[in-house]
């Protein structure tokens, strides 16, 4: 298969409108997952897993930085620093997990997908199951690192994302694709999913199952079970959404691209990252937009160079061509707020004026709820011999006060 490439800033990179898909062959599934410090490319593997109805392979590994608070929620992990040591901990049970370093769970696992390989020719296809594709990325560039990868694209022939499958297969009967909703509608179960090993049996088991369904469909044999033919009906029913090693090579050199153009972007948002979340959660989309549209910091410069306000908006929309305009004003506001020193920044001034709007009619609100009480409550009664404003007059002093109060 072969991906149609594109030319931009003297780079070759690969077009996002790639196809999925793999010829006929002899392949075998293997459900596939990891566990990460965090969701980004950069992050370090935690844990792999591997599993298929007659192996699995699990893995703890040793990261050098720590898992980041949602990772440690995610996966029920932690590290713990005991004198000069850095531990591994399960979060729930306080336990210490036994531990590898990453090049040697790496090669552990390239030695058992060999192992399990058989008389598949063709290769193994590692199945896993994300909404948002990270996983292929890290593990690649994990490979890269301890120059792993060629070894690895002799074994496996490449990634299919269990989540397509479930998007495409049960669009009709689930809402969402998630593990835990297709555990729960397909197999009525409630599985632990903050492992990677839990992770990659239950990735496997879902396509398998979706397989079985269309062939039942088909009049046929059910294709459910451990059988080879139950198996070569999934490598068939799953092929098409098979993404090569090459392919999620070639998807991960653009995304490096992308990051890198989104790196020269740093002068005009990086201090909007540090305002506040709302600012960075309206902030973040916009750098993506310019940076997937291959705009660096050096043509915005040029473009307020020539023409001001006018040629930053001339090259926005001749680069953003199907952007909703709200975002193209948005974008260019922020990038007026940038390039002309004389000018505040309007988007956080609206928002500050909004916010003050939002906290004066709170108050205001208050004033009012506070003013209905007193007015319903009457004049207090101090008729009683131990009221304590009765004792309070006697002070002419002490009831001006309380008068006052």
């Amino acid at each position: 298969m072969v991906s149609s490439t594109i030319m931009e800033n003297g780079k070759s990179i690969p077009s996002r409108k790639s196809t999925m898909g793999i010829g006929p062959g002899n392949y075998r599934l293997v459900g596939w997952d990891m566990d990460t410090t965090g969701k980004k490319v950069i992050d370090e593997i935690c844990q792999i897993a591997g599993y298929t109805p007659s192996s699995s392979y699990s893995q703890y590994v040793m990261p050098y930085k720590d898992l980041n608070p949602p990772a440690i929620k995610r996966h029920n992990m932690k590290i713990v620093t005991i004198g000069k040591f850095r531990v591994l901990k399960d979060s729930t049970t306080n336990k210490a997990l036994k531990t590898k370093s990453e090049v040697s769970a790496l090669t552990d696992f390239l030695t058992w997908l060999s192992s399990i390989r058989g008389d598949a020719a063709d290769g193994i296809i590692l199945v896993y199951h994300e909404p948002r594709k990270v996983i292929p990325a890290m593990l690649i560039e994990s490979l890269k690192k301890y120059n792993l990868l060629e070894k690895f694209k002799e074994i496996v022939k490449g990634f299919a994302n269990g989540f397509n499958v479930a998007e495409v297969k049960c669009a009709n009967t689930v809402r969402a694709y998630t593990l835990r909703t297709l555990s729960q509608s397909l197999f009525n179960r409630e599985n632990q999913l903050n492992n990677a090993k839990d992770r990659a049996c239950l990735a496997l088991q879902i396509v398998q199952h979706l397989s079985s369904l269309e062939v039942t469909k088909g009049n046929e044999t059910d294709g459910s079970g451990d059988s080879d033919s139950a198996m070569k009906n999934t490598v068939d029913f799953i092929r098409e959404f098979v993404q090569p090693v090459e392919m999620e090579e070639q998807e991960y050199a653009e995304l490096k691209i992308v990051f890198e153009r989104q790196n020269t972007l740093r002068p005009i948002f990086g201090a909007l990252f540090r305002v506040n979340r709302r600012e960075r959660q309206h902030a973040s989309p916009l750098r993506r937009l310019l940076a997937e549209a291959g705009i660096e910091y050096s043509q915005l410069q040029e473009a307020w160079n020539n023409g001001k306000k006018e040629g930053l908006e001339k090259l926005i929309k001749e680069k953003l061509t199907s952007t909703e305009e709200k975002k193209i004003e948005d974008l260019l506001i922020v990038l007026e707020d940038h390039f002309d020193p004389n000018k505040k920044p309007k988007l956080r001034i609206s928002r500050e004026k909004n916010q003050m709007k939002m906290e004066n009619s709170i108050i205001n609100e208050d004033k009012e709820n506070n003013n209905k009480c007193d007015s319903s409550i009457g004049s207090p009664d101090t008729t009683t011999p131990n009221s304590p404003l009765k004792i309070k007059s006697e002070s002419s002093e002490s009831s001006t006060i309380i008068a006052e109060e």
